[in-house]
């Protein structure tokens, strides 16, 4: 194989196995990836308190709203690189304060037994999100991963099936650049 072939190969495959894995890393790792999100948070979160605290200087614009916004930012910026589960647990607990919302308030409308029984069901599993909160977490990157998993295994088949029914053997094609 020529050179110019090989790395054509390679930037066609790339990004297929790249979301392949990824995928996999979220399907098999969901705390590797919240963590990640949190610790990138955080420094998102820090930066921007430091940008603030630049921008102040230089203005020569000081007031207490601004320092108070710089101290919060930094300080939750710190608080989740220190604590980079924290981010899950309380997204989980969050899903789970809306989703026990939802079913008592399908409940409480609900007329018939099976309305009843399935907003019950509703509660019950807002109720466990909120004591179990990394486990909302945990579901939502296995189905991000599963999703990501799909689309680079239908890209890969994709570029795999054109690659084969693409004819480049054809000594009639003449290709301008």
């Amino acid at each position: 194989m020529k050179k110019h072939q090989i790395s054509a190969l390679i930037s066609r495959f790339a990004t297929p196995a790249v979301l392949i894995l990824l995928g996999l890393v979220l399907i098999f790792c969901p705390d590797m990836a919240s963590a990640l999100i949190s610790k990138v948070a955080g420094w998102g979160l820090m930066m921007a308190g430091i940008v603030i605290a630049v921008a102040m200087v230089v203005d020569g614009n000081w007031s207490l709203s601004k320092i108070l916004t710089i101290l919060v930012l930094v300080g939750l910026g710190r608080w989740f690189m220190s604590h980079p589960l924290a981010w899950a647990a309380w997204g989980g607990r969050i899903v789970g304060l809306f989703v026990l919302l939802r079913g008592i308030r399908d409940f409480t409308q609900s007329v018939f037994a099976q309305g009843k029984a399935l907003s019950a069901v509703t509660a019950v599993l807002g109720l466990v999100l909120i004591l179990l909160p990394m486990t909302a977490s945990r579901m939502v990157f296995s189905l991000c991963g599963l999703v990501i998993l799909a689309v680079g295994g239908g890209m890969l088949a994709e570029r795999i099936w054109e690659k084969k029914n693409r004819g480049d053997d054809d000594p009639n094609i003449i290709d301008a650049l």
